[in-house]
């Protein structure tokens, strides 16, 4: 990979990150006003049924990208293009399964869910254009590989930044236009899709003309090669969903569909900070394939090292940042909710993100799995632990008054668990590597967010924040600080002149 690709890549990937992130800052507040806390609950839990149906297309898709990156770097342009076509029919054919299931679903939603009477026909749509939604961007999956394997995730960016545009303009026009439905953002959603796909098909056209879905490329063969390899990844993917993604469901049917509407607004940080974390860590994965591939575990072991302090450096500071500084934000982002529900959102939101303040130091490992093919051993262990989570969770609610706040936290903690200590080890085991390398760096970061979160704390303490001038005062003051920090503790001298060049480099290109 040129040094420069990795920086163009991670840039264009965070500029969408931060426009998809201020849209959703914007428009939150004005839509949580506009339908209400039950109603805002119920567009996040549409999207987790989602995720429960994306459990059973992962077992085809999830390591297509690896395959078909696999045989391009070796010069095996008629097994990609069977990988490529397979992957696209074996779509068409999932989709079809999943709009008959969908339609079941759909239909008897009452009966599972608990909606308020004046929320029932608004929700039924709201599901419906989510799992339209899903089916579409099913079906392009096959194109997005293509951009994966050229390792020019940059043009996936760009491809969110003018969808993002569309989708925010969308839901402008239609709120201010009609009467608030609950299902604008669906529909918004669809738009945003739609031109994500197009466009999709037409980069993977441009890049790789030499990749080409065609029907008689289609080989079960190759299908159940991706399948064996990635029926692993859909248990992992059941694990997540039995860890994390039945909050809202467990909410709505033990607590209220209010208390999932607090549940969902609290989980909007939390849910834009995994966004950022997949987005920035598969910035990296191209160069673990090409690396092993090529079975330089040497190199490979340096540069996951690496990855996971650039992925530290960008988002230590953030993520401490919004632990000491979150409830100013929630005050001033939601200035209708009272003090106590402010409160209460920080409580959760905090809790929510306790997971992914661990994942910033070690995100990139999880990557190795898939790399070298060995999900087994990780899938199992989070099997486990998320039944466990399951179960402790739906104790609390029952037989205790925590609520919400056992929905929110016992998988957190679980998931802290598996993280700081499992993950570094596997990742190690993965490579047939002595266990304990890389918790040495996974250690330091953590250090180092502890430092900056205790760095931060200070400056609240000597801050008034009032008003949203003296809040943006007060964090960039912190964030400055808190990068000069990063940047001094986390790379080491090669790294930061490796840093330095690149951004030369980048620069350099630019200018010309």
């Amino acid at each position: 990979m040129k040094k420069t690709q990795l920086i163009i890549n991670l840039i264009s990937n965070i500029i969408s990150f931060v426009l998809q992130l201020g849209i959703s800052f914007i428009l939150t507040p004005i839509i949580v006003e506009k339908i209400g806390d039950a109603a805002y609950g119920f567009i996040g839990l549409a999207n987790n049924f989602v995720s429960y149906a994306t459990i059973v297309t992962v077992a085809v898709n999830s390591m297509a990208n690896r395959f078909i990156t696999l045989e391009l770097n070796k010069g095996n342009l008629k097994q990609a293009n069977k990988y490529y076509s397979s992957v696209f029919m074996m779509d068409i054919i999932l989709s079809i399964i999943m709009l008959i299931a969908s339609t079941i679903i759909i239909a008897n939603l009452t009966t599972l869910l608990s909606i308020p009477e004046e929320l029932t026909i608004d929700v039924k749509i709201t599901f419906s254009l989510a799992f339209i939604n899903f089916i579409i961007s099913l079906i392009g999956t096959a194109f997005t590989a293509v951009t994966f394997a050229k390792n020019r995730l940059d043009l996936d960016a760009i491809k969110n930044i003018i969808a993002n545009i569309a989708k925010a303009v969308v839901l402008i026009v239609i709120f201010n236009i009609f009467l608030p439905k609950v299902y604008f953002i669906s529909v918004a959603a669809i738009i945003y899709t739609v031109i994500f796909f197009v466009g999709s098909i037409g980069i993977a056209k441009k890049i790789a003309p030499e990749l080409r879905i065609k029907s008689n490329n289609f080989d079960f063969h190759y299908v159940k090669i991706l399948i064996k390899s990635g029926l692993w990844n859909a248990i992992n993917s059941l694990s997540r969903v039995l860890l994390t993604g039945l909050d809202l469901l467990i909410a709505n049917i033990f607590v209220s569909a209010e208390k999932m509407g607090i549940l969902s607004i609290a989980k909007t940080i939390p849910t834009s900070i995994e966004t950022l974390l997949a987005t920035v860590g598969n910035i990296f994965v191209p160069t673990f394939i090409k690396l092993y591939s090529k079975n330089k575990i040497r190199q490979l072991v340096q540069y996951v090292k690496f990855s996971m302090k650039v992925v530290a450096l960008i988002l230590i500071v953030p993520m401490a940042g919004f632990i000491i500084f979150g409830e100013d934000f929630f005050a001033l982002w939601l200035s209708e909710k009272s003090a106590t529900e402010i409160h209460e959102i920080q409580i959760l939101s905090v809790l929510s993100l306790l997971p992914y303040v661990l994942s910033c130091n070690g995100y990139t490992l999880f990557y190795l799995d898939t790399v070298t093919n060995k999900l087994k051993r990780p899938v199992i262990f989070t099997l486990v632990m998320s039944i466990v989570s399951t179960i402790v969770t739906l104790i609390l609610v029952y037989t205790t008054d925590l609520g919400i706040y056992a929905v929110a936290g016992v998988s957190s903690i679980i998931w802290c668990i598996k993280q700081a200590i499992f993950t570094p080890w596997n990742a190690a085991k993965n490579l047939r590597i002595k266990r304990t390398t890389f918790f040495s760096t996974y250690l330091k970061l953590m250090g180092i967010f502890a430092f900056i979160a205790i760095i931060f704390i200070i400056i609240r303490n000597f801050m008034v924040i009032n008003n949203l001038s003296s809040f943006i005062y007060t964090i960039g003051i912190a964030g400055v600080i808190g990068y000069i920090i990063a940047f001094l503790m986390i790379p080491n001298k090669e790294e930061k002149k490796k840093i330095k060049q690149i951004m030369k480099d980048k620069l350099h290109i630019t200018a010309v």
